[in-house]
């Protein structure tokens, strides 16, 4: 009876986090919550996930590379790896190969929100297809960081979970046997077939509002009959309007962004609305507004100080499942959204009442100075206007000395892993090449507490058996004396799960059932623990499989179905290699 609980608890948390109700981490610790409360969990075992090395060790991780990153020593490195822009393919040979060298030692997400602004400032000068780099910068960053164990979060929470089991870890390069030779076939396929099957975009949504601002945006003018002349824009009823949504005015040739409340109206005012030619209909209604006919001119929308962003929505993000209007946008963020592009097409309707998700790609006009905006948790920003310091100092490399210090130290068995980063995280905040104000910034609370609440779901399933049920029941399927057939579906089980939940939350469900499948078919818990954690971490299928698919989905304008096409090859490939190369080194040899 009990497994059935559990297991019927599992299935509607899958189902309600792959209907995106909530936050993920909402619904497990509802689903904590309630296995507690009928007594299949004690407080303890629910809490149990927090006391975690791994979870520790992901954190510090955080911290490092938000260092290595705000030094700006990896853009300017890598302005210089992509070259003259000449041939396409060169460059992206240049790119991956790069990329692959360093990500094996650093979190892979940094790498990719760092990166992705500088390689579609370098497309769009060179005038290459953008579409063309960034799914591949996110899969090899993805494919490299199998290579060690701190190469990926997914790695650092198996790492905990063997704590948690009593297990030997992993070794630093344990990985490596199948890291290396998934990144080299997982290379070759994205410059090959992958590189054909990806589209082939090169204008950003920026440069569609900036291009054809029309489509965008409505030009009204106020002239002497508006019957709300020096009156706010509240007492004049222009905040809540139905299908459009004021974004800025121009008075005397000086933009204002964005429109307070009690701004007053003048005669000569231009106000320039969110929308197209399709809602102008509505401010027609209104007397003593004149419409545009001639193309919008950005700069009477923008200037020095109000410049246009491109915003990405991160799944970690506290703004999904709000509406733009409940965000606060205009003081929260100092802008307004002037578009939202979800799977590469602009969504409709009034903009304040949308509710924004995972992903979403936003075009906004924002007051911000660059630094605020690189501060921004709740989002990624990618503006090509951005300058960034070319002063050097000795805080660009330290950062990288220090974490190579600790991977050395580590691997020789000097100290743990653990305690190598802790003094790293000492020594950034002596020498101040990260600050406290900095460490919220870094830190990804939502990863840790999913990472620390997806445990407890695990720990329950142990409790009342399902684990060992589950594994049991797998091998109806496969037979048990198929060991080959039993870990492809391990795999599959696992990969799956990812593309559906998130890769901490696929590899702590099914941890417990690896660890029962072991002893039920005489098999390494070490190869099948090394299996579903490169399962739950290679997921190229979906935007929402990895963090950074889903960094890269909006400025790169991708469809959902363009990470099917290239992914699910990629997804194959993977498997096959992990499977039987695992294999080989675990029980053959």
């Amino acid at each position: 009876m009990q497994i059935a609980i559990v297991l019927i608890t599992l299935a509607v948390t899958f189902v309600l986090m792959a209907m995106e109700i909530t936050t993920p981490n909402a619904i497990i610790l509802c689903a904590l919550a309630f296995l507690m409360l009928i007594g299949i969990l004690s407080p303890d075992d629910a809490l149990e996930g927090f006391a975690n090395d791994g979870l520790a060790t992901i954190g510090l991780m955080y911290i490092i590379a938000y260092s290595i990153a705000k030094s700006n020593v990896i853009t300017r490195f890598f302005d210089h790896v992509l070259g003259n822009g000449k041939s396409e393919k060169r460059s992206l040979l240049r790119l991956l190969t790069t990329v692959s060298l360093f990500s094996p030692f650093m979190n892979n997400t940094p790498i990719v929100s760092t990166l992705t602004p500088m390689v579609q400032k370098w497309c769009r000068k060179k005038h290459l297809s953008i579409s063309k780099f960034l799914i591949p910068l996110s899969y090899i960053t993805i494919l490299s960081g199998l290579i060690t164990v701190i190469g990926t979060s997914t790695n650092l929470v198996a790492q905990g979970l063997l704590s948690k089991y009593h297990l030997q870890q992993f070794g630093f390069f344990d990985f490596a046997v199948i890291g290396i030779p998934i990144t080299i076939v997982g290379g070759l396929y994205l410059l090959t077939i992958g590189y054909k099957i990806l589209p082939n975009y090169k204008r950003s949504n920026v440069d569609n509002v900036m291009q054809s601002p029309n489509d965008y945006l409505i030009e009204m003018s106020v002239n002497s009959e508006f019957p709300h002349l020096n009156q706010t824009i509240n007492a004049a009823g222009l905040r809540n309007l139905d299908h459009v949504f004021l974004v800025a005015i121009n008075r005397d040739g000086q933009p204002i962004v964005p429109v307070s409340d009690d701004l007053t109206v003048k005669a000569g005012d231009k106000l320039y609305f969110t929308g197209s030619v399709k809602e102008v209909n509505d401010l027609l209604q209104i007397p003593g507004l004149q419409p545009s006919h001639e193309k919008i001119d950005m700069v009477d929308v923008t200037n020095d100080h109000a410049h246009i962003v491109e915003l990405s929505i991160p799944d970690s993000s506290s703004l999904v499942n709000q509406t733009v209007k409940s965000a606060n946008s205009r003081d929260v963020y100092g802008g307004v959204i002037v578009a939202i592009h979800r799977d590469s097409a602009k969504l409709t309707g009034q903009i304040g009442q949308i509710n924004l998700k995972a992903g979403d790609d936003l075009v906004a006009i924002t007051t911000n100075e660059p630094e605020q905006l690189k501060a921004m948790k709740d989002l990624h920003v990618f503006d090509e206007r951005l300058a960034k310091s070319n002063k050097k100092s000795y805080k660009d490399f330290l950062p990288i000395l220090l974490l190579m210090a600790a991977i050395i130290v580590s691997t020789m068995g000097i100290v743990d892993l653990f305690v190598a980063l802790s003094a790293v995280c000492v020594v950034l905040f002596l020498t101040k090449c990260i600050t406290v104000q900095d460490v919220p910034r870094a830190v990804d609370m939502n990863v840790l507490l999913l990472v620390a609440s997806s445990y407890g779901l695990g720990l329950a399933m142990s409790n009342v058996g399902a684990d060992k049920y589950i594994a049991k029941s797998l091998t109806l399927v496969t037979g048990a004396a198929n060991p080959i057939l039993y870990m492809f579906l391990l795999y599959f089980i696992t990969n799956f799960l990812t593309a559906l939940l998130s890769n901490a939350a696929a590899l702590s469900l099914m941890f417990p059932v690896v660890v029962s499948a072991a002893k039920y078919m005489n098999l390494p818990v070490m190869m099948l623990a090394m299996l579903i954690t490169i399962a739950a971490t290679a997921d190229f299928s979906t935007p929402i499989g990895y963090q950074t698919n889903l960094i890269v989905y909006g400025p790169g304008h991708y469809k959902f179905t363009d990470y099917f096409k290239v992914g699910i090859p990629l997804n194959l490939i993977c498997m096959v290699i992990c499977v039987f190369t695992s294999y080989y080194m675990y029980v053959i040899v």
